[in-house]
């Protein structure tokens, strides 16, 4: 839900929930509850509030647009969300974006298990070659990151800080996108540094019509402190009701080290307005 009330029509406050299934209970959140103010700077805006962070968004519209089909490697491993408490300044120029921001670091969900007194400086700086107008044709290369700090409870009293990088390029024409991303998460202080290490992720998705499209996906990631890998490949096709539903078929090869490989079918109704 948006509220347009200013003389500005780009300055809204906004309110968007979720629901989370855990074990057959319903579970309810906040996920963005902002107030939005349009070229508070120059070409700048900045959403006060629970707000976007900068880079799921951006991943889900540009890189990897087939997101509800399984979430990619900076949602998974929980190394940022795509909302969470702060301010966000975004900026907008044809040739360049950039999100900017600070944040209390825990994401919309995930409060137990994070430092309420920490936070995280996070920020996404976008190069796009063609310009930002066209959305069908388009060239982007990325760099993002944060540093967290009390990121995780170590369950001794103390925190522990996290620190993420990457660096992401997407093409996209009338037929194809391809994508491919590099990820490093070059410190985890939480208990035996769980996500410490690198990977990267390969997509592409080729329309045959408007409508119709295959999608394809493999993502690779292996933690520093010992042999333990995880590896997805994800594939389907997707039918394009009309811009508010899409429906998806997909078959997914989920691995990794200590633990059987799960091979899902997945079919999908995805709806958005």
């Amino acid at each position: 839900v948006k509220a347009y009330f200013f003389d500005n029509p780009k300055s809204y406050a906004r309110i968007t929930m979720d629901v989370k299934e855990d074990d057959g209970t319903y579970d309810a959140y906040l996920k963005y509850g902002y107030l939005y103010l349009n070229d508070i700077l120059p070409h700048t805006g900045v959403e006060i509030g629970q707000v976007h962070k900068p880079w799921v968004d951006y991943e889900e519209h540009y890189g990897f647009p087939m997101q509800a089909v399984y979430g990619v490697y900076t949602d998974k491993l929980h190394i940022t969300n795509s909302a969470d408490r702060g301010l966000n300044f975004k900026t907008k120029l044809d040739n360049f974006s950039s999100e900017i921001g600070v944040f209390q670091g825990e994401g919309y969900k995930d409060t137990q298990d994070y430092a309420n007194d920490g936070f995280s400086f996070d920020a996404r700086l976008t190069y796009h070659v063609f310009g930002r107008r066209d959305k069908a044709n388009y060239l982007n290369i990325s760099l993002a990151g944060a540093t967290n700090t009390k990121h995780r409870d170590l369950g001794n009293g103390d925190y522990g800080d996290m620190n993420w990088g990457l660096a992401h390029a997407v093409y996209r024409n009338s037929d194809l996108l391809i994508a491919a991303q590099y990820l490093d998460i070059f410190k985890d202080d939480t208990v035996d540094g769980d996500n410490k290490g690198d990977g990267y992720s390969l997509n592409a998705q080729y329309f045959f019509a408007k409508q119709i499209s295959a999608f394809a996906r493999y993502d690779y990631f292996q933690r520093d402190r010992d042999d333990y890998e995880k590896k997805n490949t994800i594939g389907g096709i997707a039918y394009k009701y009309n811009k508010y539903v899409t429906f998806a078929l997909s078959g997914l090869k989920l691995e990794k080290t200590g633990s059987d490989d799960a091979n899902k079918f997945q079919a999908l109704v995805w709806v958005k307005w």
